[in-house]
């Protein structure tokens, strides 16, 4: 019975630390991959593009203009930039594509005669 207990405390205590390795070495890959131009999402839900890497911080430019500047740490996913982007497609003198005219679904309903109410 002895054999047994200690058996199971053996396993959760090599459970939690393998489980911390890898939770270091994943925000260790994470904060490895952080470059400036990638796209970012901070822990609180702040979107932005990171343009500056300091040691232990980063500089997330949210709007044009505004620049924030967070702690690696609360860096929760990087989107890498990638060069494979659409061109933007050279304006041609072709003819602009035209919608076809909508018909109606339902008939026109027939107007309805005044009912005129009588008089006291």
């Amino acid at each position: 019975m002895e054999f047994l207990t200690f058996a199971m405390l053996i396993f959760f205590v090599g459970f939690i630390f393998f489980s911390n390795r890898k939770r270091k070495n994943a925000a260790q890959e994470l904060a490895s991959s952080l470059k400036a131009g990638s796209k970012a999402v901070m822990v609180g839900g702040i979107k932005g593009v990171i343009t500056e890497v300091r040691d232990g911080s980063v500089i997330l430019e949210t709007v044009p203009g505004t620049k924030i500047e967070f702690l690696t740490a609360a860096v929760r996913s990087v989107e890498l930039p990638t060069l494979d982007k659409k061109p933007i497609a050279a304006k041609t003198s072709a003819k602009p594509k035209v919608a076809p005219a909508r018909t109606a679904t339902k008939p026109a309903a027939a107007k309805k005669p005044a009912v005129k109410k009588p008089s006291k």
